[in-house]
């Protein structure tokens, strides 16, 4: 337990002091939001509420995304390129036990992502929910980052680090663009609407959206986030093992 937590707080601390976290988890997502809430308007009526309050739940969910995907499968990648994950597996400290204060900590930096978000942006705005909306909202952003980590330790499983940041990019910004995160799907082509509607980031945006609207979450999107979780878990342990002999 003592190592696990030692692990956690490095590992909170190291993401904390990346220059790139404060760019892309915190800064972008508040530039795009206020820009774009100013452009569409904050009180458009949008999927049973208002466009300020619909387009902070894209953005938190973009954030999100970006820090699991790339940031995150980027450091794994970079990790394991330096020798620096087979160096962890010469000591006591179990891979599990790693793997897990990875995770968590991620989880602490989504936390303080969301915790940054939300006031702001309902400070600024006004916008009218209830205390139990915005729980909702953040335990569920909160908690449905899970799988889009596991992507991103798929991600990190690539043994080049350049290779690993093209694929992160791709990967993020299209589930980004496709899963309806920068404008409705309504507005796509109907090519397109029907693919981002598989899309994991749609669903992720879209339990938020459901709850603003006063909708229960629909359950396939609980089925397909938790199949993505669960699907590159098993592939990215599948990899590690095959290529790594963790």
């Amino acid at each position: 337990m003592n190592m696990f937590v030692s692990q956690w707080r490095a590992e909170c601390v190291r993401i904390l002091r990346s220059p790139f976290f404060l760019l892309f988890s915190i800064v972008m997502p508040f530039v795009f939001y206020f820009l774009f809430a100013e452009l569409n308007g904050a009180d458009t009526p949008i999927g049973g509420t208002t466009w300020a309050a619909y387009f902070l739940m894209s953005m938190t969910a973009f954030s999100l995304i970006g820090s699991s995907v790339s940031q995150f499968g980027i450091r794994l990648a970079y990790e394991r390129k330096g020798g620096w994950m087979r160096q962890l597996a010469l000591t006591p400290l179990p891979m599990t036990t790693l793997v897990a204060a990875k995770i968590a900590s991620q989880l602490v930096v989504h936390g303080l992502i969301i915790a940054l978000l939300f006031p702001v942006a309902g400070a600024v705005y006004g916008l009218q929910l209830t205390a139990a909306q915005w729980l909702a909202c953040a335990a569920w952003l909160w908690l449905g980052s899970v799988p889009f980590l596991a992507i991103g330790a798929w991600i990190g499983t690539i043994r080049s680090p350049e290779a690993a940041t093209a694929l992160s990019n791709i990967v993020f910004m299209g589930m980004a663009v496709a899963g309806g995160l920068w404008m409705p799907l309504s507005v796509m082509p109907a090519w397109l609407q029907a693919v981002g509607r598989w899309m994991p980031s749609w669903h992720y945006a879209g339990g938020a959206w459901s709850i603003l609207a006063g909708e229960p979450v629909d359950r396939a999107s609980l089925l397909i986030l938790g199949g993505v979780a669960a699907g590159f878990v098993v592939l990215s342990k599948y990899i590690v093992n095959k290529r790594e002999g963790f």
